[in-house]
């Protein structure tokens, strides 16, 4: 299976809380999770370009890729979407913000358009006690880092 090389934003605002974004399955829409921003790459294209064009396109929130945090982690997972296995390589990093997301200002793709259901901004204290599902697992550890300002030598290895 050919991996697709992806970015992820952890997107924190002044009150460190991170904007994730609920998907769902288009085939099985009751298949439902929370995500950070982010996206695949284009030709050419490096993980901080990626992730500061993915960042613009779901939140209408710009920033150049030498402002992103990072890169803090990276993610190589297998997962089913739509009946199709799917093998993604992530590189993750971080972004704060004071600005307000102006979904007016996104350019979603269709499936974009018919999986991401809703936006919102979880506090440290909602992400230790639900039970959603939420991706990726160590989420709570790169918001640490971010807010940290902490930038591993070598990127984490995260589930």
């Amino acid at each position: 299976m050919k991996p697709r090389k992806a970015s992820r934003v952890v997107l924190l605002n002044e009150r460190d809380e991170v904007l994730l974004i609920r998907a769902q399955d288009l085939l099985t829409p009751s298949l439902q999770w929370w995500m950070t921003c982010g996206g695949g790459s284009e030709l050419g294209e490096s993980a901080a370009q990626t992730a500061a064009r993915e960042l613009a396109e779901e939140t209408g929130i710009e920033c150049e890729p030498h402002e992103l945090i990072g890169p803090l982690a990276t993610r190589d997972e297998v997962f089913e979407f739509t009946e199709k296995s799917l093998r993604q390589v992530e590189t993750y990093f971080a972004f704060r913000t004071t600005e307000d997301i102006e979904l007016e200002d996104a350019v979603w793709t269709d499936i974009e358009k018919r999986s991401l259901l809703e936006f919102r901004w979880w506090s440290r204290e909602e992400l230790l006690a639900t039970t959603e599902t939420i991706y990726p697992k160590n989420l709570l550890g790169l918001i640490d880092l971010a807010t940290a300002g902490s930038v591993p030598e070598v990127p984490l290895v995260i589930d």
